[in-house]
């Protein structure tokens, strides 16, 4: 059995998140009032929304966690969505390497959601 994590976001504004996310190459699949669904083809990565109009970019502690198979596909991605133009008070982080051997990135949308991006190295079990 396989089973896939989405995260569920919140939104003040689902123009402006499909917009956001639209620059990183994902398109939206689903709106309704409450909800709405975007999701990137090529790397099969989706994003949810709920709609919460008090939502405040500073104060949001909301965050997920999207993983990849290795620390190369982490920066492949980076590397597509460098380019992107990310505008204030958003942000894409540069990728890091970790001390656990995870290379990182994150982006924080306009309504300040933490969406942290990663890859780890292969274990030997």
């Amino acid at each position: 059995m396989q089973a896939e994590t989405i995260p569920i976001l919140p939104s003040a504004d689902f123009d402006v998140s499909a917009s956001f996310w639209a620059g990183f190459g994902f398109v939206e699949i689903g709106r309704w009032p409450e909800y709405l669904i975007v999701r990137h083809p090529a790397l099969e990565i989706e994003l949810h929304f709920w709609s919460d109009a008090t939502v405040d970019r500073w104060t949001n502690d909301v965050a997920c966690y999207i993983r990849f198979g290795s620390p190369e596909e982490a920066v492949a991605c980076h590397a597509r969505w460098a380019g992107v133009a990310v505008p204030e008070p958003a942000r894409l982080s540069a990728p890091q390497a970790e001390s656990w051997g995870a290379v990182e990135f994150h982006v924080i949308d306009l309504h300040g959601n933490l969406v942290r991006l990663g890859g780890f190295p292969a274990t030997s079990d």
